[in-house]
């Protein structure tokens, strides 16, 4: 084909979109299943005290009418206004004047929504409060391990789901299943694609509809578990990976290069060492650090590891991680100790059943957008800001089912 013999392409126009690309966030299931009764209360002070009861148990009475006293103790437990997170930016009055988009809004738009997701994460998260729990013990297996999902063992999960909350006595009314997306594609395979299986709510308000009793909402925040067998002290230049960010072990007290951590002198200490490394304990900036500790990873890279807390078991030579709003994690390592791996059976994604409104929150400051004059810049501090606190109360904890799935295979 010949070549075109003219160059016009100076006088073509070029066009700006009307607006911004879309961002595609996670969509917040939290409101189905917290209860906000003490939101009223908590408009000042920062704890709300709720306290249960003992049990009383039923004795026989004496043959000449005598009767057993029982003692009664209350049990205090609390719910505290502990968790204030923001998002701020800065924008030039130049730069908005000018700029063909609304900046200040699309970008309060999405502070907002993303102050809403990490609500939503805390709240997922409390499925470590769960009075009960079906593993892969519950179906012949081992104890505490997650469960390999697949249609042929779907029925059985909501079958052991439903037992446990029996078993407790809690009402058969107003039960729900916080599941993944990859419960949910398995579900779907074992239903063979008939959405009417799964009733009229079907995408109703975020409902995915209902199975075996339990009204069904898909989230892509679910709470995620590992555990990392560490017995031996990792070698000069091995390697443990936590969502695509490596922290590289180094000599003890040469630890040089950003997540970098020096492996101390016993396996105990070098794994407490990686745990402050991946908490950044020190509250490192990134690239700072000490040779004999760790150096902070990258800016970029402390974003991945958002809600992402490991902590440190000497007894068991472990270190876990939980993960809150994240659905769940890759991880890897190098380490040359063929028993210190990531076991495949603990990376857990925790899909949460329940009924009712178990889960106390309390949203003292929502999110709302303030502008602040900077002092000395011609331009505005854009903040947004969220105070809120949650608790799962000794009630509600029976109201809870933690469904344990294997995440590994994902």
């Amino acid at each position: 084909m010949a070549a075109n013999p003219n160059t016009l392409g100076p006088s073509f126009p070029e066009y700006w979109s009307r607006r911004m690309q879309r961002k595609h966030y996670k969509t917040d299931r939290y409101r189905e299943i917290v209860s906000m009764e003490e939101q009223q209360t908590l408009k000042k002070g920062d704890t709300v005290h709720r306290p249960y009861r003992s049990e009383l148990t039923v004795n026989d009475l004496g043959a000449d009418g005598s009767f057993k006293r029982q003692a009664l103790t209350n049990t205090d437990e609390s719910l505290a206004i502990d968790k204030e997170k923001e998002i701020s930016f800065y924008v030039r009055d130049i730069d908005a004047m000018q700029s063909n988009y609304r900046e200040i809004n699309e970008y309060a738009d999405d502070a907002a929504v993303k102050l809403g997701n990490q609500i939503d994460g805390d709240v997922l998260g409390e499925y470590d409060a769960a009075d009960s729990d079906v593993d892969d013990g519950d179906l012949g297996g081992t104890d505490n391990n997650g469960i390999t999902l697949s249609t042929s063992n779907l029925d059985k999960i909501f079958g052991e789901a439903n037992e446990a909350l029996d078993a407790l006595d809690i009402n058969m009314d107003d039960r729900w299943a916080i599941i993944s997306p990859q419960f949910y594609n398995v579900l779907w395979q074992r239903i063979g694609g008939r959405d009417t299986l799964l009733g009229d709510k079907s995408g109703e308000r975020g409902h995915s509809g209902s199975w075996a009793g339990f009204k069904l909402i898909k989230s892509n925040a679910c709470g995620w578990s590992a555990v990392l067998k560490m017995a031996t002290i990792a070698a000069d230049t091995e390697t443990v990976t936590i969502n695509g960010v490596v922290f590289t072990a180094d000599a003890d007290g040469a630890a040089v290069g950003e997540g970098h951590w020096s492996i101390q002198t016993t396996a105990d200490l070098c794994r407490a060492q990686l745990v402050d490394a991946i908490n950044n304990s020190q509250g490192y900036a990134a690239g700072v650090g000490a040779v004999d500790t760790y150096i902070e990873v990258t800016a970029a890279n402390r974003a991945l590891l958002k809600n992402i807390v490991a902590t440190n078991d000497n007894t068991a030579d472990t270190l876990t991680l939980k993960a809150e709003g994240r659905s769940y994690v890759a991880v890897s390592e190098t380490l040359g100790a063929t028993a210190d791996v990531w076991t495949p059976a603990t990376q857990i994604q925790h899909n949460l059943f329940g009924q009712g409104k178990p889960i106390d929150l309390v949203i003292q400051k929502k999110p709302n957008v303030q502008t602040f004059h900077r002092d000395g810049f011609v331009g505005s501090d854009v903040v947004s800001y969220v105070v809120y606190g949650l608790k799962t109360f000794d009630d509600g904890d029976a109201q809870l089912v933690d469904v344990k799935i294997r995440s590994d295979a994902f």
